[in-house]
């Protein structure tokens, strides 16, 4: 859903998160909403070792990817540190969009989450008036970096084959096209930015390839990391996973100030057998 996705793919979007949010009965929100103000700031892990990828510039700053292990060698987080003056120097609006790629390290994490693509959009994208706010898109790749690539352009309306619908959680919506070296999104049309009034500041795309889910993405803007935010998102879950895996509970946006930083990250990861 970056440029490829044209006008038909806003209007559907936005119709169809109309729809499926005046559908959307109040006992269905409110214990999603409970359960999130009910998140303790920070999840504490023990005896855990944190190993980091290499680090690569980023606007006027730089950013590692990194993998937290238990004693036992499983995966219980992985993220993105970016230094704060990372969102400082940046191309402005009317400039063009900046990808990097970040690593995990090898060996590390059962080599569940192997990289990550991280996008840059001075002027957001589709659809006009949700995400057209700067904002960076954090991809979490469970497929290498090679097999990314491979993924061809498919312009809408034209759909790629969708996931089944047991392995989408509730309120997500597959959404036509296929972005090249990245794949099909599927989005939160729970999100506040499509109820009326809503402004986007984060979400939580599901992203997939010829039905394959192949990475998780937070979306989040630039305006909401420089409040400092210090938020751990409850993340709804699917009835069934295709994969054998290890998947988060939920997703955090953090600020530091010792040192100055950002953390984005997918945190209590789980262990689930796929069918």
């Amino acid at each position: 859903m970056k440029k490829n996705l044209k006008i038909s793919l806003a209007v559907l979007i936005i119709a169809s998160a109309v729809v499926l949010q005046s559908c959307q009965k109040d006992s269905q929100l409110e214990p999603q909403l409970k359960a999130d103000n009910q998140l303790q700031k920070e999840y504490k892990y023990e005896k855990v070792s944190t190993f980091y990828g290499p680090t690569i510039p980023i606007g006027q700053g730089v950013a590692r990817a990194w993998v937290k292990e238990n004693e036992n060698g499983d995966p219980v987080a992985v993220g993105l540190n970016l230094t704060e003056k990372a969102l400082q120097g940046l191309p402005g609006p009317g400039q063009a969009p900046e990808q990097y790629v970040f690593f995990f390290p090898k060996t590390k994490g059962k080599n569940f989450y192997t990289h990550m693509l991280v996008d840059w959009n001075p002027d957001g994208h589709e659809p006009p008036g949700i995400y057209t706010l700067p904002h960076f898109d954090f991809h979490f790749y469970f497929i290498p970096n090679e097999e990314r690539l491979q993924i061809p352009f498919l312009s809408p309306p034209a759909f790629d084959l969708a996931p089944a619908p047991e392995y989408f959680p509730d309120g997500y919506m597959f959404t036509p096209g296929l972005v090249p070296e990245m794949g099909a999104h599927s989005v939160d049309v729970w999100s506040p930015e499509f109820a009326p009034g809503g402004v986007f500041t984060k979400t939580y795309i599901w992203g997939s390839y010829q039905g394959e889910f192949i990475f998780f993405e937070p979306m989040i803007t630039r305006s909401y990391l420089l409040t400092h935010p210090e938020d751990m998102i409850l993340l709804r879950q699917p009835s069934a996973y295709q994969r054998d895996g290890w998947y988060p509970e939920y997703y955090s946006i953090k600020y530091s100030s010792n040192p100055n930083h950002y953390t984005i990250a997918l945190e209590n990861l789980k262990f689930v057998e796929g069918e």
